[in-house]
């Protein structure tokens, strides 16, 4: 039995992220269920979007990724299952599957309402049709049972930096828990002497590791998803500085 990963913006001081398990496991007893985060920024698309970027290579090979953040619940908005060669996922057609490090090769329409529970509830379809559909697939239901082939799927382009001759020019995606603003800039690609500037504050060549820098320094690193972070050691880079989403970040280097 394949391991159901959930994702969702349920936070965890309601009891929706429970109840869904609860649905999962009353259909398929011996489902394993991995939280990976239910800390989204409410109805925030793209942050599920980056997390799932960012996490899916971790996981078993032919996981099941439940992610329901879903800004048009109750509405025209299908829910679709699609594949990987690795993974498959289970998610509203809202663009939250745009940004998978692989590409997906089946698309479905999750259209059998003989998978979902009688309590159709409007509101919460997390537990009335993700749960149930996750249970039932993780039971070995095939995919040509949930509904028919899709082709026009909603797809958000990924926002790749900007390049110039001497220069980047990216932007903040998304925040952690810590305030670090992660940026859409690729580490790997910073040079060694760049420096990177937020604001029109020069942070300095790209850190490796936070305590490279002073208490409280703000400073650029090289984070754990492979992409630029801007951080301030040991405090809130996203209080201190006020960003926010989709401010410009240079990289300046010289040839």
């Amino acid at each position: 039995m394949n391991a159901i990963v959930l994702l969702t913006d349920f936070g965890h001081q309601d009891p929706f992220v429970g109840i869904m398990k609860g649905v999962i496991l009353s259909h398929a007893p011996r489902a394993t269920m991995i939280d990976l985060c239910h800390g989204i920024p409410p109805q925030d698309v793209s942050a599920a979007a980056l997390v799932l970027r960012t996490s899916v290579e971790y996981f078993p090979k032919n996981s099941l990724f439940v992610v329901v953040v879903d800004p048009g619940v109750g509405t025209k908005r299908r829910i679709i299952w699609a594949r990987t060669k690795r993974c498959s996922f289970l998610a509203p057609d809202n663009g939250v599957l745009s940004w998978l490090p692989e590409k997906i090769i089946e698309c479905r329409q999750v259209s059998n309402e003989k998978l979902f529970l009688t309590s159709n509830s409007q509101t919460f379809h997390g537990r009335d049709r993700f749960a149930p559909v996750a249970a039932s697939l993780s039971k070995g239901l095939f995919a040509s049972s949930l509904g028919p082939k899709v082709s026009d799927r909603l797809i958000v382009p990924f926002p790749f930096p900007k390049r110039g001759r001497h220069s980047f020019v990216g932007e903040v995606l998304s925040f952690d828990h810590f305030g670090n603003a992660i940026t859409n800039l690729p580490s790997s690609e910073i040079p060694p002497r760049a420096h990177v500037v937020h604001r029109g504050r020069d942070l300095g060549p790209l850190k490796t590791h936070y305590a490279e820098a002073a208490r409280s320094t703000r400073m650029a690193v090289a984070g754990s998803a492979g992409l630029v972070e801007l951080s301030a050691r040991e405090g809130d880079y996203a209080s201190v500085t006020r960003a926010r989403r989709g401010d410009p970040v240079h990289v300046r280097f010289r040839p």
